[in-house]
């Protein structure tokens, strides 16, 4: 994905540097699709070097037509080449928004791990102040069902 290079600097003059929002994504000349987990698990699942030799098949075809005999629905060699064509376009999209929801993820876990980090601070505090000031005990007890060792199990379970 090219970064929009149609604003090289910022106004402090420093140099610009790409965000998501500069990224030019068009995905208008694919007819996206979204299957769901059933419709997945029903397409062929072809092995990676599957379009090296899709391509090796319609360069034979002429070929071997009269021995073949396909019909042009059964197998249309241009509409082979535009599929893969479409597929091979897809894939530096598919890389880079792939390692962007990796990204985002990854920031999310982030973030929810340094707020459970200072939230786990407030409930130790709590359970602490607790014995000098109910009050904070009674506050807080929400965070026992969160942060508490639960309920024990006896031998005999």
């Amino acid at each position: 994905m090219p970064d929009n290079t149609s604003n090289p600097t910022q106004p402090d003059g420093q140099p610009h540097v790409p965000t998501l929002a500069d990224k030019q994504i068009d995905l208008s000349p694919f007819d996206l699709m979204d299957l769901d987990a059933d419709e997945i698990r029903s397409l062929p699942k072809p092995k990676a070097e599957f379009p090296a030799a899709a391509r090796q098949v319609v360069s034979l075809y002429p070929d071997f037509t009269e021995q073949l005999r396909l019909t042009e629905e059964e197998f249309d060699p241009d509409k082979v080449t535009e599929q893969l064509e479409l597929a091979d376009q897809l894939l530096p999209y598919a890389e880079w928004l792939e390692r962007r929801a990796e990204q985002v993820r990854e920031t999310r876990m982030v973030h929810i791990a340094e707020a459970y980090r200072a939230v786990l601070r407030v409930y130790h505090r709590a359970e602490a102040a607790a014995a000098f000031d109910p009050q904070v005990g009674y506050a807080f007890a929400f965070l026992s069902d969160y942060f508490g060792a639960g309920k024990k199990k006896s031998k005999k379970e």
